[in-house]
């Protein structure tokens, strides 16, 4: 992606001082006022859940007045915007103003299904809790866009090309959307709306968790090495740096340079945890005021080094902008322009897999140089944007208004409009902004980015980074060896099999190794349902049920290229790896995505020899073929007296193997706990534990090089029905509901 970070700092003082200005007329009622001092400008403060009326600040005109002189400030009641409609169900209480701490409850009807909360709160901000609530009968291609709350809607139909459009109600401002198309794929275009009051801001808190998401899933497609198909939000990315990253600092009059030198910070900051993932982007910086200056150019050979453009930003002056009256925010937009086309003479092939993001942080009032947004309809232009494309992922433009004096026009007009992300944000100040990037890091390290795996190139040998969430377990006992295979799961956890173990296993006895790394073992959780002989009355002799364990570690696993976990079922992290991030995802979704052929494309990691990784690729078997998997079990001798089949391949399990419609490569010894994977476009989610076989053929770990007997079949624990347990475990997670 291309980041573009602008930072535009709050006006502090955006007309010249005007010693006529009469302090004694800027009192405000029930809170507190701090006058500049040149005098020509005074901020008010009011105590939390409340607001200053008619604007948090003033400013001293040429002729001698306070902006808004007329109206005598106060510190007002938090509000939050009221329910206009609400489709499918019922809303309670019905008020006219809600207030800080007032509950809003909501029902469907008969026949409707609800996504979100039951019950939203009116925070101190002025924005209720919660994602938005919708009720939804199914009955439309596309799910209930819903009606945010303060928002009224137009269009009822949701099937394919219909149109919904939205309005604010009087006083309050709309980020996101007005229009939505239901498209093809059976998403809405553009980004869920919502209204809001002027006095309504984004903590640092949720600007860092919302901000910081999209970034991973920026990194995730950066961090893929070459790959051969676009897929959603999944663009070609090749290994070294497709990814360009503009940071605009706005260094206008109106920032004054100690907001000027956060700002700076907030930039240094950014890139840090950048540098935190595996890859390495190219930047561009810029300042600009009346006229744009580069910092950093793309072209720059220390661009895609992290420690030299900080450093170039540290050395980089407010005064070195001599003309600093005007807000040219479209000039420095121009400079990322002109920095794409020069990029783009130099390697055409390698620019188009090149994917961007602007993050525009400003005031949002241009004063010179033109509308900004003329100049952004460019750049999407010359990256062949097009409404409702698969290239409108080349391009995410995150905007951060900051400070009272906003345009929240322009921001929205300028952001990207994508569902379900949010690309525009109202903070109170540059110092907040910071706040959020200075936390961010924390947020993006307990995203579930998992399922990362990439090929390694020819001048590479890391086995490491194609399967960087196997585990190797070895158990040593007095009088015997076992080696198993698990598979990362959490940074504390490795899930594998409970027949790997023996009862009285001491802990000791068993060995983690997850990359170049020998873990120590805190404690082991087998299945509390797992019973080998628990079936003996129903004549099987050993039960492979609820064959599953959680090993959990002494420390955290350090993650890296070389070692991270795999997605696991019914996760938000799995619901990011399989694009389904709308609230109306469920665990069944994942369910229906993943395993709903009656054939499914699955793979599991065979160590054929020691260290000597490599895909074996079977079919998962449902319906009528899994049926055919008991028949052909029962007809093996050693299983003939079982009088129910059912009893030893309960639901439980998941079949692969046999030689039809292709050979299946089998399972061995040394194979067991390891996972079974679903491959969804470039992500690897495990859907099952590799338990147990019919028949062996294997000699040790090596797999027969002759065909498999037709009557084999390998059986693997059904992760999807053993959620209840994984969420009871693995708090590190979090799991979806059913």
């Amino acid at each position: 992606m291309l980041p573009v970070i602008l930072l535009s700092h709050i006006a502090l003082c955006v007309a010249a001082p005007a010693p006529g200005c009469d302090p004694d007329k800027v009192a405000i009622a029930g809170g507190e006022f701090l006058l500049t001092d040149d005098g020509s400008r005074v901020e008010y403060t009011c105590p939390q859940g409340k607001y200053p009326h008619p604007a948090y600040s003033r400013e001293c005109q040429s002729n001698g007045q306070w902006t808004n002189e007329k109206v005598k400030a106060e510190c007002r009641v938090v509000q939050c915007p009221k329910p206009v409609q609400f489709e499918g169900g019922e809303y309670y209480p019905r008020q006219h103003r809600y207030f800080v701490g007032d509950v809003l409850e909501f029902e469907c009807y008969s026949g409707f299904h609800m996504y979100g909360p039951h019950n939203r709160t009116c925070q101190a901000n002025g924005k209720w809790s919660g994602i938005e609530t919708k009720c939804d009968d199914k009955e439309g291609d596309c799910p209930n866009p819903g009606i945010p709350i303060g928002t009224t809607k137009v269009g009822i139909s949701y099937k394919i090309e219909n149109k919904v459009t939205y309005e604010c109600q009087s006083g309050l401002r709309m980020f996101g959307s007005k229009e939505r198309t239901c498209l093809e794929t059976k998403h809405w275009s553009g980004a869920e709306p919502s209204c809001r009051f002027p006095y309504t801001y984004d903590t640092p808190e949720e600007v860092s968790s919302i901000f910081s998401s999209s970034l991973a899933e920026t990194v995730e497609s950066s961090d893929k090495g070459k790959v051969e198909e676009q897929s959603e939000r999944k663009i070609k990315v090749k290994k070294d740096g497709f990814m360009n990253i503009f940071i605009i600092i706005d260094s206008s009059k109106s920032v004054k340079e100690e907001n000027f030198e956060i700002a700076k910070e907030a930039c240094e900051v950014f890139i840090d945890k950048m540098a935190s993932f595996d890859f390495t982007p190219r930047y561009g910086v810029i300042s600009y005021a009346s006229f744009a200056k580069p910092i950093v150019q793309l072209s720059d050979q220390d661009s895609t080094d992290a420690e030299a453009v900080i450093e170039k930003i540290k050395e980089f002056k407010y005064s070195q902008h001599e003309d600093k009256q005007g807000t040219n925010t479209r000039g420095a937009l121009t400079k990322v322009y002109e920095m794409l086309s020069l990029q783009n003479q130099r390697d055409p092939q390698k620019f188009l897999e090149t994917r961007n993001v602007i993050l525009l942080m400003t005031d949002g009032k241009h004063n010179m140089g033109g509308d900004p947004t003329v100049e952004m309809k460019k750049i999407r232009e010359f990256l062949n944007i097009r409404k409702d494309t698969d290239r409108e992922d080349f391009l995410d433009c995150y905007v951060f208004g900051l400070g009272d004096d906003i345009s929240e026009t322009e921001i929205n007009d300028l952001a990207s409009k994508k569902d379900p992300e949010k690309h525009v944000f109202k903070m109170e100040s540059v110092a907040k902004m910071k706040e959020a990037f200075d936390e961010m890091l924390d947020d993006i390290e307990v995203l579930q980015m998992c399922g990362l795996a990439k090929e390694p190139s020819k001048d590479e040998t890391g086995v490491e980074e194609m399967y960087p969430w196997i585990a190797k377990i070895t158990i040593t006992r007095p009088d015997s060896e076992e080696k198993c295979k698990g598979s990362i799961v959490a940074k504390k956890f490795i899930l594998t099999a409970a027949h790997c173990f023996h009862l009285h296993d001491e802990l000791h006895y068993i060995n983690v190794r997850v990359g170049d790394s020998s873990l120590k073992v805190k404690n082991l959780h087998r299945h509390e349902k797992y019973d080998p002989l628990g079936k003996k009355d129903k004549q099987v002799e050993k039960s492979f049920d609820y064959d599953l364990a959680l090993i959990e570690l002494e420390e955290k696993i350090k993650y890296s290229k070389k070692v991270r976990p795999i997605c696991l079922p019914c996760t938000t992290g799995t619901s990011w790896a399989l694009k389904q991030r709308g609230i109306a995802t469920t665990c069944s979704d994942h369910e229906k995505t993943l395993l709903s052929s009656e054939f499914v494309k699955a793979k599991f990691v065979a160590e054929e020899k020691t260290n000597k990784f490599e895909w074996k690729n079977v079919l998962i078997k449902f319906g009528i073929k899994r049926q055919s998997c008991l028949d052909d079990t029962k007809k093996i001798e050693k299983f003939q007296n079982i009088p129910d089949i059912k009893d030893l391949i309960t639901d439980n399990f998941l079949c692969t193997g046999g030689i039809e419609p292709e050979v299946d490569p089998q399972t061995c010894k040394g194979d067991s706990g390891g996972p079974l994977i679903v491959q969804y476009k470039q992500r690897y989610i495990q859907v099952g534990v590799i338990s147990w076989g019919t028949i062996n053929t294997c000699k040790g770990s090596e797999r027969k090089k002759e065909p498999v007997p037709a009557l084999s079949r390998d059986f693997h624990t059904h992760l999807f029905h053993m959620i209840d347990w994984l969420k009871l475990k693995l708090d590190e997670l979090e799991f979806l509901e059913n």
